[in-house]
């Protein structure tokens, strides 16, 4: 093959493998790259990663990481179910099967296992194990029990009473190609333009990957490595990346196949870009509210294509950035997306309602007018068509369907 067309080749190669990899990567947070390189390093023969021989080696146990849990005490879900269960009017048979389908709930709220497996244990007919299926599906959190990911979306469609065939077309089929940002390959394949397509993706983007986010699942604590460390010093924000726990990596060249060098390439500079967009990012969205961090004011209003517009990179480039990210500030581990604020008059109306739904008295649960009346009792202006949009988008159910019977 001739040398120039064998490195154009390779170059292309390069370049398709570096923008793949980028936004795979980016979406990752420390714990979960730290865990993907690990992998990639037996994979690929070339790959030779160390650890900061400081504080982390390769044997290091879990208590001896320098570990943080998210504030405040999460709930477990085993528990929040079994308590949702206690309240439905079903036979002893059918708790049981529920009780036994909740504890082979992974840590993301999907449901592990095949029906001849729980057939075999529970000694049923598979008829009463898919009742109890379709039981737990309308159990909150929204999407629990779902088998994938795909069933976890389509299951919140459907108690969000959301009816859209292409949507559920796209959940079934074109997620990857979403995730991958091939959205005019999509709006095509539907015959709708990508204003149309976006519209829809909105919708998606309502409905949650994994409802068991935020509750302890089977008695683990799922434990985080913060990707951003903020130090304060003379009212003043320092802020560094985290790189004390993800490993290092070198190419072994002795020996090896260009493919395998290709592919170790475009790792190290799609980490090396992760960590650059992360920095820029995070420091811009930190100095932005600033005032919140040290003096304790409200947050101030801050929208993502506003970061994007500021910062002059794409809107997604931001949102995955964000997604999943953690920062340790005054002792404490936060989200980086906790800082990025809508709209404050529509996050106190949000609090607001969520503070009441979770104190209602579930036997008698608040209906969205009554709703309107005691947040209009706080000074605040709402009305029952903005409640129900934001009781829909917090994935929260009708009061006819919140409500618990004694059983």
């Amino acid at each position: 093959m001739d040398f120039k067309l064998e490195v154009n080749q390779n170059l292309k190669l390069i370049l398709s493998l570096d923008m793949k990899m980028s936004i795979e990567i980016l979406k990752m947070s420390t714990k979960e790259l730290k865990e993907f390189l690990e992998k990639e390093s037996k994979k690929n023969p070339v790959i030779d990663i160390s650890y900061p021989t400081k504080n982390y080696t390769k044997n290091t146990s879990q208590s001896d990481f320098l570990l943080d849990s998210l504030e405040g005490n999460e709930k477990n879900l085993i528990d929040y179910l079994e308590e949702q269960i206690g309240y439905l009017l079903i036979n002893l048979e059918m708790k049981n099967i529920l009780y036994f389908l909740i504890n082979n709930l992974d840590e993301k709220g999907y449901l592990v296992g095949e029906l001849d497996e729980f057939k075999k244990v529970l000694k049923v007919n598979k008829i009463e194990i898919i009742k109890g299926i379709e039981i737990l599906h309308t159990l909150e959190p929204v999407g629990i029990g779902g088998k994938d990911l795909i069933e976890c979306l389509l299951i919140q469609l459907k108690l969000k009473n959301i009816k859209n065939e292409i949507l559920e077309n796209i959940i079934k089929n074109d997620l990857e190609d979403i995730a991958e940002g091939r959205l005019e390959y999509v709006s095509k394949k539907y015959s709708i333009d990508l204003e149309k397509l976006n519209e829809i993706l909105k919708v998606l983007r309502t409905l949650n990957p994994k409802p068991a986010r935020g509750f302890i699942v089977n008695n683990k604590i799922e434990y985080i490595i913060p990707d951003i460390i903020v130090f304060l010093e003379k009212e003043e924000l320092k802020i560094e990346l985290n790189e004390e726990y993800c490993p290092k990596i070198k190419i072994k060249r002795d020996g090896s196949d260009n493919k395998n060098i290709t592919k170790a390439i475009a790792l190290i500079t799609a980490i090396e870009k992760r960590q650059n967009t992360l920095l820029k990012i995070s420091r811009y969205i930190l100095a932005y509210q600033k005032d919140n961090i040290l003096y304790g004011k409200d947050l101030k209003t801050l929208k993502i294509k506003d970061i994007a517009y500021e910062l002059d990179c794409h809107e997604s480039t931001v949102s995955r950035t964000v997604n999943e990210k953690y920062l340790k500030i005054n002792g404490k581990v936060k989200k980086l997306k906790d800082y990025i604020l809508l709209s404050s008059e529509r996050e106190k109306l949000k609090f607001e309602l969520l503070f009441l739904i979770k104190n209602e008295d579930k036997l008698k649960p608040l209906s969205d007018e009554k709703l309107v009346e005691k947040i209009q009792e706080k000074g605040l202006k709402i009305n029952r068509r903005t409640i129900t949009k934001y009781r829909l988008e917090l994935g929260i159910e009708s009061s006819r369907k919140r409500k618990k019977v004694k059983s």
